[in-house]
């Protein structure tokens, strides 16, 4: 097999511009082989004459970037080769990546032991039957991939065929090429219209006796699963040795004596296989264009079934915490209580109107977008359309794509704000309750002041709302903190079900006052709604009215989310906290503008 090696260590690296494409195909090639070792080596000289290759010595994988991508593909427009998307945009890499992969979860037998127990003709046997096995294991495990071995498999018939009939009987060479492309069709990788300019021809020269003999061996090859045990194998490349040998004497052949006309009869059929390549690769991709879209559309459906799900999940929540009356009720689990009501000083109010001003210039930055797809550049190439217009274009169909696509934003002329607050009452903020509802206060004063849709509920042993939305508050009103536990979750669900945060539109911010100091349970649920705010473009401005807290530090890890710490004067800090609100809001929008 061309793309297997070993013992052979290179002396050069993969390109720097090549490092971040390889270090995603490491990541991928791992995940289909079941393996964690496997590294991965991309460049124009990889690959061993082949897209790629696999050395079980070094455990790497090799990718010929201008094989496999194209020659004049850069980096920077293949993206990330480990989302679904991508590896759709990329088919021939993606399957010639797949394929080393299966060699590297399952052939798990050293070919170099194997030339040591085989003869020359069996041990070649034994390589080439393999070649289907893995693609057919590949078929039975990943059969939403078929399509990307299809994509590539005639650029490996072709490289494995050039070297495999070198110095071979006719017969022999024949039967090499039947085993490369024909067995393929019985592994389910491809289509007999893929090689149909040469598989009668082939099957002529063969015969129907041989061919059945043939084709009776590399179906029990392909059906082998020991994969660690090859003295199976080594008996069928044995009995397909002796097939050719025998079949080929009895046409007077000689031993690796290949005839004049029977050399010329193959370079017929590998080139006849090379012009037909193309075809078979824009065939393929056309059923992979069908297959993207159909799988598309299920993750829609799927996605909005969980949505809907999820959305009516919290407006239940909403229901059950925002009907009954603001401030703690009779009958709930919460010891928290009312401890003081009274009207915002001066500097509060002038601190919300801090705080209102610069929210209305980060909910501006909000921006509605608009695809434009075009026949030229510039904007993104969609490479999908670019095949589909030569895919029609070779059937002879004159029809207009679009491959190239641009996004362009305009800022909207009044634009939502949605504001949600999350106020901590358990005892680890009971020092800090007084500055909680000042600002719990501010937040709601400077989103009424902004016309924005707000709502807040303070969560402890239980969920109670103190601002329903619709709702202004016109004192401050404090709580004490005496509970021993937070449901975060609730008190979210709640919170996004009365406001729709997660699945609105317009700038939408959730404010946290906590110190994050949760059960391991409700880390674990919060850490799940800021992400699933960070994914779906919900600014979170986290204030744990102290100094930086590592619990709460630990649950924003990773997100849009901006902490603000060492806040005890809410009053005397309004800048800084409409700061942070509208950092928190640009960062949203910069990414998902991105």
């Amino acid at each position: 097999m061309a793309h297997i090696k070993y013992g052979q260590t290179r002396a050069e690296a993969t390109p720097v511009e090549w490092l971040k494409v390889g270090s995603q195909v490491g990541r991928l090639v791992n995940d289909w082989a079941g393996r964690d070792n496997l590294v991965a080596y991309l460049g124009p000289n990889a690959g061993h004459g082949a897209p790629a290759c696999y050395n079980p010595d070094l455990a790497e994988i090799e990718v010929n970037c201008q094989i496999a991508f194209g020659p004049s593909i850069t980096p920077e427009q293949i993206g990330d080769i480990t989302i679904r998307a991508t590896q759709f945009d990329w088919p021939r890499a993606s399957g010639a990546i797949l394929h080393e992969a299966m060699h590297a979860r399952y052939s798990r037998y050293s070919l170099e032991e194997a030339a040591k127990v085989l003869d020359s003709s069996e041990h070649k046997a034994l390589c080439i039957l393999e070649e289907s096995r893995i693609e057919a294991l590949a078929v039975t495990n990943f059969p939403q991939n078929r399509g990307f071995l299809r994509a590539c498999a005639i650029d490996i018939v072709l490289a494995d065929a050039r070297e495999g009939v070198k110095s071979l009987s006719s017969t022999e060479s024949a039967a090499t090429l039947a085993a490369l492309t024909l067995a393929r069709i019985d592994a389910d990788v491809l289509e007999r219209s893929d090689v149909e300019v040469i598989a009668d021809e082939l099957e002529l020269f063969l015969g129907e006796e041989l061919l059945i003999g043939l084709r009776s061996v590399w179906n029990r090859f392909q059906m082998h699963d020991q994969h660690s045990n090859p003295e199976p194998l080594y008996e069928l490349a044995r009995e397909w040795a002796k097939l050719v040998k025998d079949a080929a004497e009895e046409r007077g052949e000689e031993p690796g004596q290949p005839s004049k006309e029977g050399q010329e009869f193959i370079k017929i059929l590998i080139d006849a296989l090379e012009d037909a390549a193309e075809a078979a690769s824009i065939n393929a991709q056309e059923d992979l264009s069908e297959q993207q879209t159909s799988e598309e559309w299920a993750e829609q459906v799927q996605t909005k079934a969980s949505e809907s799900r999820e959305r009516k999940d919290h407006e239940k929540e909403a229901q059950e915490v925002f009907t009954k009356g603001t401030g703690p009720q009779p009958g709930s689990r919460t010891s928290s209580r009312l401890r003081e009501k009274r009207m915002p000083t001066g500097p509060e109010r002038a601190a919300a109107v801090k705080v209102a001003q610069i929210l209305e210039k980060a909910k501006y930055r909000e921006r509605d977008e608009h695809d434009i797809v075009s026949e030229l550049p510039p904007g993104k190439l969609k490479t999908r359309a670019l095949v589909q217009g030569a895919a029609l274009k070779a059937k002879g169909i004159v029809a207009k794509t679009e491959p190239w696509k641009r996004t362009v934003r305009k800022h909207t002329d009044d634009p939502t704000l949605t504001v949600g607050v999350m106020v901590d009452i358990s005892g680890s903020m009971s020092s800090a309750m007084q500055p909680m509802a000042v600002t719990a206060w501010v937040m709601s004063e400077a989103a009424k002041r902004v016309q924005a849709r707000c709502a807040m509920v303070y969560y402890g042993q239980d969920v109670f709302p103190t601002l329903k939305p619709g709702q202004s508050l016109s004192e401050i009103n404090v709580y004490t903190a005496p509970d021993g536990t937070e449901k975060f979750n609730k008190a979210f669900k709640a919170l996004d079900g009365s406001l729709n945060l997660l699945h609105g539109t317009g700038a939408r911010l959730l404010v946290v006052v906590s110190d994050g100091c949760y059960t391991p349970e409700e880390i674990d649920k919060a850490k799940r709604w800021i992400r699933r705010c960070h994914e779906t473009g919900v600014a979170v401005l986290w204030l744990p009215m102290g100094p930086r807290d590592y619990y709460a530090e630990d649950i924003i890890k990773g997100t849009d989310a901006v902490m603000l710490a060492d806040v005890d004067d809410p009053a005397k800090a309004a800048l800084e906290i409409g700061r942070a609100a509208g950092q928190a809001l640009e960062k949203v929008t910069s990414r998902t503008a991105a």
